[in-house]
């Protein structure tokens, strides 16, 4: 048997240099800069030509599908295996950050920065090992695409695109996720929910810049002086042992306050410092929006809408990601995650019925859940991998609330690069990498290989 371990540590000093030079680039969508063929903006357009000049440095045929997605092909076979990857990044707080998200830097056998994580790194040890098999001369019968979009923070655009232009692959995985395998992703699904709501007291509320990032940081303007709030709005920060703060905003009083940053699709994870600031408002406003968010949203798996389920891939989750209050206009959009085995119909029904009775407008985008057998070849043989490098046999393929690249193509799934008992802080401050857990994602990412397209 081939020492994949051993042919990974043979290029561990290029990847990391590879992965730096990646995550040095701010690769946040910004529409401001969206130009012909960079239609994500200047830095996603830098992103994407970057990686395709590794490809070209390392002697391979790439194809740029109009800026929006791009691919590298690896070795020869009559059909395709994908691993598909994506440039684009979450917006960062640099406040948070105890080093520079943008310059990689290692520390204690990690690697820390924006992107490392999510996807940038995973994104370069599945080209690796698609480099490594070549490398070594093993007959397949399907070459590797290495594919790579610039959108998969907001929608995944960037691939719909690409695949109207280029052929599906035969099966694939995507490195965006967690290990063992994932055979299941529930489908995401929108809400924003817009009305007209009078001062009550409050003039000001807004937190979040994605719906799919619990929002770390919640700001508000009250009216009255700072001074008569000083003391109860400590207190109620202690009591709940969260950060924040209070100023003197002209003649009226502005409140900070700090929760925790998580993936919408973990929200219990984080800390919504919407919900919790509006817990505070509630006691000395008298505004329609913080009774709504009380009523309604206070809750991460949505029962206090009556939505709430629980299915074969695990619970329905809720993130309020972004709300906006100003000018007495209000707008809140909200991330969720649905198992495939719910009544979406119902969702939407108890969701108009939420909004009617604050009169407030409601509008939704449902998306698709992925299932696959967990029985199948694809999956069988990608978990065969993973148990053959750590051992373990314990944990089993499974469902997640995040929506990758797995959804936009036939018979693909998310395998890694997360192992089990480990937080990357993926969309979080300090995001990292422990540098043994990817070179052990590489070398499971050389045997999955081995096992699907080495030729018969």
């Amino acid at each position: 048997m081939i020492d994949f371990k051993a042919e990974v540590l043979k290029i561990k000093d290029q990847m990391i240099d590879d992965i730096k030079m990646l995550c040095a680039i701010p690769s946040t969508q910004d529409d401001s800069t969206v130009a012909e063929f960079a239609p994500y903006g200047a830095a996603n357009r830098r992103a994407l030509d970057a990686m395709l000049e590794i490809g070209r440095r390392d002697g391979f045929e790439v194809q740029d599908v109009d800026g929006h997605a791009g691919h590298i092909d690896i070795g020869t076979g009559d059909e395709t295996f994908g691993i598909l990857g994506h440039l684009d990044v979450v917006p960062v707080n640099k406040v948070g950050w105890d080093s520079d998200p943008f310059e990689v830097i290692t520390k204690e056998g990690k690697l820390y920065g924006r992107g490392v994580a999510d996807d940038k790194g995973p994104l370069m040890a599945g080209y690796y090992a698609a480099k490594i098999i070549n490398s070594l001369n093993i007959p397949t019968k399907m070459k590797t695409r290495v594919i790579f979009g610039c959108n998969e923070e907001l929608g995944s655009n960037c691939v719909k695109y690409y695949f109207t232009k280029m052929p599906y692959p035969k099966m694939g995985f995507t490195p965006d996720a967690a290990f063992p395998v994932v055979y299941g992703e529930k489908a995401g699904c929108g809400f924003e929910i817009t009305g007209h709501v009078e001062k009550g007291g409050l003039i000001y509320l807004c937190a979040g810049s994605r719906p799919n990032i619990v929002p770390e940081t919640c700001e508000a303007v009250i009216e009255g002086n700072y001074k008569q709030y000083t003391e109860s709005y400590k207190k109620f920060l202690n009591t709940n042992n969260l950060t924040g703060d209070i100023e003197e905003e002209g003649n009226h009083t502005k409140l900070i306050l700090k929760g925790k940053s998580a993936h919408a699709s973990t929200p219990e994870e984080g800390i919504n410092a919407v919900v919790y600031l509006c817990k505070y408002l509630a006691t000395v406003v008298d505004n329609k929006v913080v009774d709504f968010v009380l009523e309604y949203l206070d809750d991460c798996h949505g029962k206090k809408l009556g939505i709430d389920h629980t299915g074969l891939m695990g619970p329905l989750t809720l993130n309020l990601g972004v709300i906006s209050y100003y000018k007495e206009e209000v707008k809140i959009v909200l991330d969720l995650r649905c198992p495939h085995d719910m009544d979406f119909d119902a969702m939407v029904t108890k969701f108009k019925h939420a909004c009617a009775n604050y009169e407030f407008r409601e509008t939704h985008d449902l998306g698709n859940a992925l299932y696959i057998d967990p029985n199948s070849k694809l999956i069988t043989n990608l978990h065969e991998a993973y148990v053959s490098v750590t051992g373990d046999t314990v944990n089993k393929p499974q469902a997640i609330g995040g929506g990758t690249y797995a959804k936009s193509m036939p018979n693909c799934v998310a395998f890694g690069a997360e192992f089990l008992g480990e937080d990357n802080l993926i969309h979080g401050n300090n995001e990292n990498i422990k540098i043994d857990s990817l070179l052990k994602a590489t070398e499971i990412y050389c045997h999955a290989l081995y096992n699907l397209i080495k030729a018969d």
